[in-house]
């Protein structure tokens, strides 16, 4: 329905001058009153009809004003997006400002600190843990405690106690399980693999198997058969998840089947896709993320970001030789409930790899963060 409002000095003039004219032969009046406009306080004025009259729309304007109401939610629908979007990157931008805040305050909190306190903070700074762990020990260490000797025993055993709370590592069970790697290219994950199959085979007398996914690199399919020709390990090659099916069966008596998929990129959308439909063909028991402990922290929370799609059971983190910054077993503990199964320090098969034990772990971390206290200086002098 259409609606309008007409001044006139007659409802006659109103009806045959305007209404009909602009609404039609089918409009009604609505409503009509008197009402004075001109003249002086209310004298002299002159006497007018308001009229409200309506007129019922034609199809064809219904049409028209549904396809601008249906054009306008589009809009709507488009800016709410956009706002979105842009509420989302200013979000970001709030939380990268807080953590650089919580950055400053800890710097200038740690200038508070006892000598001794402030070298541990130096320290752990120097191993790269995280400031909220930082903070969160120190705060817990001069509270409890005051002050401590970086050089002394006692300061050796209470740090380690206090990473050994914080790092998460499990073992998992091998027994009739298929075990699929994956992780990013170069972290190792085929070195890796042919570590645990000489340790199966050799160690444990278990039954092993190996199936290669990784068809991307033909030196990585050889570098595996070599391994596997030299261990007396049956190896399969498959294309396509429905070939991976197919091998599995074929493998299914063994006790571990161990399976190697190509390196793929976390920043290619594609290729996490391929992924997760080789882990969703294989559906393995034990799904292993191989993470170089190389890598900057920002870059690991990607990778554990993009490749939760695998939904990845356990951690192993590689290339342990190739840094002398170990506060990624802490870091990574803090932001992933997923556990660190075993630990690589060199390209040595089988040699080169340990289980992952968080009293261990966090020892290596203590005597890293006590050696860079004792030989850095304080806080105070950065």
């Amino acid at each position: 329905m259409k609606i309008k409002k007409y001044l006139a000095e007659s409802i006659r003039e109103a009806m045959m001058m305007m209404i009909k004219r602009e609404l039609g032969d089918n409009a009604v009046i609505l409503s009509s009153r008197r009402i004075k406009k001109g003249g002086f306080f209310g004298i002299g004025g002159k006497t007018y009809f308001e009229i409200t009259a309506a007129v019922e729309e034609k199809e064809e304007e219904k049409k028209v004003e549904n396809a601008s109401t249906y054009r306008l939610q589009e809009i709507l629908i488009k800016n709410r997006r956009s706002l979105d979007d842009n509420i989302k990157d200013e979000f970001d931008e709030i939380k990268r400002t807080i953590s650089e805040i919580k950055q400053i305050l800890v710097k200038e909190k740690s200038q508070t600190l006892p000598e001794g306190l402030s070298k541990i903070s130096y320290g752990m700074e120097k191993q790269e843990i995280i400031p909220e762990i930082r903070y969160k020990i120190v705060e817990f260490l001069k509270m409890k405690y005051g002050d401590l000797d970086p050089g002394s025993k006692e300061a050796f055993k209470i740090l380690s106690e206090q990473f050994s709370n914080i790092i998460r590592t499990k073992v998992p069970d091998f027994e009739n399980v298929k075990v699929l790697f994956v992780g990013t290219t170069g972290v190792g994950k085929t070195t890796t693999l042919a570590k645990l199959a000489a340790r199966f085979k050799i160690e444990e007398k278990k039954r092993v198997a190996i199936l290669t996914l990784d068809t991307y690199r033909i030196a990585a399919a050889e570098q595996l058969k070599t391994y596997a020709e030299i261990m007396d390990i049956p190896m399969k090659i498959a294309y396509t998840p429905k070939e991976a099916e197919y091998e599995m069966m074929a493998l299914k008596d063994y006790d571990v089947l161990l399976i190697d998929t190509a390196g793929r990129s976390h920043q290619n959308d594609l290729q996490m896709s391929e992924v997760k439909a080789l882990a969703e063909a294989v559906k393995p028991n034990i799904t292993f993320l191989v993470v170089a402990m190389n890598y900057k922290l920002d870059d690991m929370k990607k990778i554990l970001e993009k490749f939760s799609v695998v939904r990845p059971t356990h951690l192993i983190l590689t290339k342990m030789d190739e840094t002398s910054v170990y506060g990624t077993f802490v870091n990574i503990s803090e932001i992933t409930d997923i556990p660190i199964a075993f630990v690589t320090n060199g390209q040595r098969v089988p040699d080169d790899i340990f289980e992952a034990n968080s009293v261990e772990l966090a020892r290596i971390v203590t005597s890293e963060v006590l050696s860079c206290a004792g030989s850095g200086g304080t806080s105070q002098e950065k």
